[in-house]
């Protein structure tokens, strides 16, 4: 399970850490990446070359510190991470807070990207166009409880907004 944190600065990266070092940090113990109890640095530097061209981030180095880059690159950081270790489930939670026009875009492309290769995606957000565009089925909570379902076809924007405050139809609870 892959998992995208609302907050990519808190509970994404470690900022001090270089690109290779957090397209990693889940990951150092898998084989490829330790020989012997020792980091293999070639094959982590490997990964982050082939992520950083995957997932077209901008950086000088892989060896640049995470805090260097913009917001929308550090967010690529985190999705190439979680996407290389989710085989069959991504959560991914207000994945485009504070980024710009072109890094959402590219956040949806690959999200949905993700969804046709088969992946289970669950979005939490509070962003209606980005639950209306990337959603096949769509959830409402309230305070813990799930109010309604509904599929994207007969999803109402209107009523998914209103049941986002708790209103329930006809009754005001």
């Amino acid at each position: 399970m892959g998992y995208i944190p609302s907050d990519r600065q808190k509970d994404g990266l470690v900022l001090d850490m270089t690109v290779a070092e957090n397209l990693v940090l889940k990951g150092w113990s898998d084989a490829q990446f330790t020989s012997r109890c020792f980091l293999n640095m070639d094959a982590i530097e490997r990964n982050a070359e082939q992520q950083v061209s995957e997932f077209s981030i901008k950086t000088p180095s892989v060896f640049t510190r995470a805090k260097a880059l913009s917001g929308g690159n550090q967010q690529k950081v985190v999705v190439a991470r979680e996407i290389a270790i989710a085989s069959k489930l991504l959560v991914a939670v207000q994945p485009t807070r504070g980024l710009d026009l072109g890094a959402t875009d590219y956040v949806h492309r690959v999200l949905l990207r993700e969804r046709d290769e088969g992946k289970a995606v669950l979005l939490i957000s509070t962003e209606l166009q980005e639950i209306m565009s990337l959603s096949d089925r769509i959830g409402v909570m309230y305070r813990g409880s799930l109010l309604k379902v509904f599929s994207r076809e007969n999803a109402d924007i209107g009523e998914i907004g209103l049941l986002m405050t708790g209103v329930r139809g006809e009754s005001n609870e």
